[in-house]
């Protein structure tokens, strides 16, 4: 221990050079942290009804309001007393397009047998997530829930696989040429052997290098026009968050 405070006296306290490296790696977890918690955005139901036939045709020829459609083709569920998301009356609006003033005919739709929604709805308007863009609600509502499932799957996968790339392949310096290693790896299964030359990475190209492909999939989530791809780009900013933040950890500690 002698020897350790020692040698602590003559590298020198936490200066400005540690305190650098500290501030430098806490960027990518802070970032890693919006990705983390940004499903509570994403991932958030709006209010929402569902769409009956002929309701565009009275919210452009009759100049209804979205809430005066959904008073007369959206039911009251028992239980909450407030307008049901599943449900919707058994009825084509487009016959009462000749009607728009005679609202006579709104009351008998209280009496009208109800369906479950053929698959579209009406979302607030006000803001977009993913359950609004790809209609993730009633049936499907529990696919919302893989936004953040394929996220923390990624983040599983990657702590295995770039915290191997970071401590396995360390980058060499030869003067200002790099050394490329070649590694035998005996594949004892196939009894074969692989020769390969990896060039030898280290924690800070994979710092670098996850960041990058953090950054692409955020582009790809705001942008996909499918749910699975979505679920692909979550996957990815999991997977290059979880090697961003375990290689930073350690470049701050040591």
């Amino acid at each position: 221990m002698a020897n350790v405070d020692r040698l602590m006296e003559l590298i020198g306290d936490f200066g400005p050079f540690q305190k650098k490296i500290v501030i430098l790696c806490s960027f990518p977890v802070i970032l890693f942290a919006f990705v983390f918690v940004g499903v509570v955005f994403l991932g958030h139901t709006p209010d929402h009804w569902c769409w009956t036939p002929g309701s565009e045709q009275l919210l452009e020829e009759c100049g209804w309001t979205e809430v005066k459609v959904r008073e007369v083709t959206v039911p009251h569920c028992e239980k909450t007393g407030s307008f049901c998301r599943c449900q919707r009356f058994a009825v084509n609006l487009s016959s009462f397009l000749n009607k728009c003033d005679d609202f006579e005919w709104e009351l008998s739709l209280n009496g009208s047998q109800t369906m479950p929604c053929d698959g579209r709805w009406i979302f607030d308007k006000s803001y977009k997530t993913t359950v609004s863009e790809f209609s993730l609600v009633c049936e499907k509502a529990w696919l919302a829930d893989l936004n953040q499932v394929f996220l923390a799957f990624g983040f599983f996968i990657g702590a295995f696989v770039t915290s191997y790339i970071a401590d396995r392949f360390v980058m060499l310096h030869d003067n200002t040429n790099l050394v490329f290693t070649f590694y035998l790896i005996r594949i004892r299964t196939l009894s074969v052997n692989v020769l390969f030359s990896p060039r030898r990475f280290g924690r800070k190209p994979c710092v670098i290098g996850s960041m990058l492909g953090l950054g692409i999939a955020g582009v790809g989530v705001s942008l996909s026009p499918w749910y699975p791809l979505l679920l692909l780009m979550r996957f990815l900013q999991g997977f290059c968050g979880k090697g961003a933040w375990t290689a930073t950890y350690v470049l701050g500690r040591c």
